[in-house]
């Protein structure tokens, strides 16, 4: 590491050799102001990093806006043993933290790791899609953390701070990209002070094209992959003696373009699986598609290009969201405690469709339609931070309704007529396979948390928290429907409404954390936690064939032993992090593959408890400043998987039983980290110069059990780089080129099938450059 920090300054320290000679300037003091202490909340209460006894990656929003980071499910790529699986083009991302997630591709299910947005759980995935913009922070936390954070926090905990104005404040900025396929990007901010004691901060995003896409459709003969995303955010602090009062109302609209799927050539013309597939490759020149097979003279997967940017999927992927929420967060510091109260409501209506058999006919078409209303009340108590015992308390309520609508197209696939036409004297015009229902959880917790200082260096912290939970799934309907609205009169119930109504409840109540931390220097901390966390268990939203198929799936259960430390040398010119971590992962909650009832040779994925098993593992992060103005840092994760004990198979593809015991889970690789370099020098006495680039990588993200499996299944591993170059001046302006993908590297980021005879893959994107202009005041 010293040789390696000594090289890199001794580089950079000749090429900046002029410029370094300087006195100190404007590029300093913004360096200055970078190097300061890291605040966080991630205990509830503001503390510097370095004394948070949690695995901890923190990402300033300045930091997020310099590398074009646009959604939520981005921030996953800066941080190590942390993925996101992207499934169905991105509608949906799913978090993984030390193999931790649930891959459910259903709106009414939880994610593993909790997303709170100022303090807000959100309680579905397609929450964490949304545009990011004008923010503090982004805190992500590894492991359990169910004490303080509750439920679905088995993975780890994500808080997103948004930016405000305190009283005084009058900044703002106004940011405007442009790039690669002429899309464009406006962010802009202003604080206002409204006397003495109030302030209020609006910020706005706006992300769209002016036409063109990274995709071409060969199907629909036009570009895809156009941004339309727009977010309007308010927040109102005021302080009034004691009282601090926070009011955010936010506004937002998606309709970006998802990513189109590239169909996977898998048959021969027998309607087998052709002799590539067989011996674990892909043959898209020689191996059909299930459409060629249906209708020859179509083009096959060999028209498409082999990095995803042509595809012969119908140009619908596409998201229809709509958000409007609200929070109201009242603190009242009375001295000897301080009481906080938190209220949100959010209304989310999610909409989306995409082409599942990526192919030019309707073989697996997919739309939804879900409505999302979630309430959210929490109020907590707690002690001043200075003492040697510091303690806190809350209570909190949550009311998440959910109604939703989804429909299956079929009605270019003559096999399934041929099925379905004998028994219900279906027309083609006829397979619509819709689904309705509507879900209500009820959640409520009561916890409490204390750190008592044994002695000046040495602390023992504990949380408990009570859960109670209750879901209803209730009028659950599926059968097919003409191009009519669904349930209507000539429809045909495959299971009669009332049929699948169902009700779960939490079976297991406790959770919380035991951390005993020591601090052998001031500029150092080790510590050892005990943790337990549960991920809900529920109903599943899928399709159903059977009414088994909605039977509930229990709660999952991680039970964390974890060491780490927390280090700073040099005068904080060198930082160093790390920790150690062995999960008893119990109730694994996951998709088996069994065989479809609904259309025979082909299978139905049914959501249930695996069985138990172990994650263990490690993540070390290491930030250096060797030089005034050169920063560097990486952070690498090694991560082991294996199902121990079950009783459960699932179906490869090429319909053999395997055994869930002894399989190691998907999106866990075994390695992962990033790396990143940054350097600032003066070129005048008013501006200065920024070169700084970053790589992240992961290593094999899904393994196969077969040959077949892996030729249509497999997800190998990957590595991306990233660049930019922004010069500053003192006057406020700034100007920025950068590139995403800089070596264009073609990497898959899912490979599935439909259910119903069709595979595909999705690709993420290439390279893509541009420049932005910025001006802040």
């Amino acid at each position: 590491m010293r040789v390696g920090l000594a090289i890199g300054a001794s580089v950079f320290a000749m090429m900046a050799n002029p410029v370094l000679a300087q006195e100190v300037s404007a590029a300093q003091e913004s360096l200055a102001a970078e190097d300061a202490p890291i605040v966080v909340t991630a205990q509830r209460r503001e503390q510097n990093v370095q004394d948070v006894p949690i695995a901890i990656s923190v990402v300033s929003g300045d930091a997020l806006q310099e590398q074009r980071v646009r959604t939520i499910d981005q921030i996953g790529q800066q941080v190590s043993n942390t993925q996101i699986y992207q499934d169905k083009g991105g509608s949906q991302p799913n978090w993984t933290i030390r193999g931790v997630s649930l891959f459910d591709f259903n709106v009414n299910n939880s994610p593993s790791t909790s997303i709170f947005i100022d303090e807000v759980y959100q309680p579905s995935s397609v929450m964490g899609s949304g545009g990011i913009f004008d923010l503090e922070r982004v805190e992500v936390l590894r492991g359990p953390q169910s004490g303080l954070y509750g439920r679905n926090s088995v993975g780890g905990a994500v808080q997103i701070i948004s930016r405000e104005a305190r009283p005084g404040d009058n900044d703002g900025y106004v940011n405007l990209d442009y790039g690669s396929w002429h899309r464009y990007r406006l962010e802009a901010a202003q604080s206002v002070s409204l006397g003495d004691n109030t302030a209020v901060r609006l910020a706005v995003l706006n992300d769209g094209s002016f036409g063109g896409g990274w995709q071409d459709s060969v199907t629909g003969g036009r570009d895809w992959g156009e941004p339309d995303r727009l977010a309007v955010r308010g927040i109102l602090r005021s302080e009034v003696g004691a009282l601090t009062a926070r009011l955010k109302l936010y506004y937002a609209r998606d309709k970006s373009d998802t990513v189109l799927a590239t169909a996977s050539g898998a048959y021969s013309p027998t309607f087998d699986f052709c002799d590539a597939v067989l011996a674990g490759n892909l043959d898209q020149a020689n191996c059909l598609t299930l459409a060629q097979l249906i209708d020859p003279t179509l083009d096959g997967a060999g028209a498409q290009s082999d990095d995803g940017t042509r595809v012969l999927s119908q140009p619908i992927n596409q998201l229809d969201n709509e958000e409007l929420s609200a929070t109201l967060n009242l603190s009242v510091d009375l001295g000897a405690v301080t009481i906080t109260s938190i209220t949100g409501y959010t209304d989310f209506d999610f909409g989306f469709d995409f082409d599942y058999d990526a192919s030019q006919l309707n073989l697996g078409g997919w739309t939804e339609q879900a409505g999302l209303r979630n309430f959210n009340q929490e109020l907590r108590i707690a002690s001043p931070s200075s003492g040697d015992f510091r303690w806190q308390a809350g209570i909190l309520y949550t009311n998440y309704r959910f109604n939703e609508f989804k429909e299956f197209n079929w009605t270019d696939n003559p096999l399934l007529f041929d099925t379905f036409n004998p028994i219900f004297g279906l027309d083609y015009q006829d397979l619509f396979l819709d689904v309705t229902y509507r879900q209500k959880t009820r959640y409520w917790g009561v916890y409490g948390q204390f750190d008592y200082d044994i002695t000046p260096d040495l602390t023992f912290s504990a949380s408990l928290r009570y859960s109670d939970e209750k879901t209803t799934y209730r009028e659950g309907r599926i059968g097919f429907q003409s191009i009519t609205s669904f349930p209507a009169p000539g429809g045909i119930d495959l299971i009669p409404v009332g049929a699948m109504d169902r009700d779960y409840s939490l079976g297991d109540h406790w959770t919380g954390s035991a951390t005993l931390s020591y601090r052998p220097t001031d500029d150092s901390m080790l510590y050892a936690t005990i943790s337990r966390g549960y991920k809900s268990g529920g109903v599943p939203g899928g399709f159903p064939q059977t009414t088994e198929d909605t039977i509930p799936y229990d709660e999952e259960f991680v039970l964390n032993f974890e060491g780490g430390f927390r280090t700073e040398w040099l005068d904080r010119a060198l930082q160093v992090n790390g920790s150690i971590f062995y999960y008893d992962h119990d109730d694994i909650q996951a998709f088996t593959t069994l065989p479809s009832t609904l259309t025979p040779g082909q299978f139905a994925f049914r959501l249930t408890n695996i069985g138990s098993g172990y994650n263990f593992g490690g993540e070390l992060e290491v930030v250096a400043r060797p030089v005034w103005g050169l920063r560097l840092g990486a952070s690498i994760g090694y991560l082991e998987t294996k199902i121990t004990d079950s009783d459960k198979v699932f179906f490869s593809f090429d319909n053999q039983a395997i055994p869930w015991k002894g399989q190691r889970l998907d999106y866990a690789p075994t390695w992962s980290g990033n790396l990143f370099v940054s350097y600032t020098a003066d070129v005048s006495e008013t501006s200065n110069l920024t070169v700084a680039g970053d790589y992240n990588f992961r290593s094999r993200l899904r393994y196969a059990q077969t040959a077949v499996d892996e030729a249509l299944r497999g997800v190998a591993g990957y590595g991306v780089a990233n660049g930019r170059i922004t010069l500053e001046d003192d006057a406020g302006w700034s100007v920025s080129l950068w590139t995403k993908n800089l070596f264009d590297k073609a990497y898959v980021s899912d490979a599935s099938n439909d259910g119903v005879g069709s595979y595909y893959r999705t690709f993420g994107e290439p390279r893509s450059v541009g420049v932005a202009m910025g001006f802040r005041w």
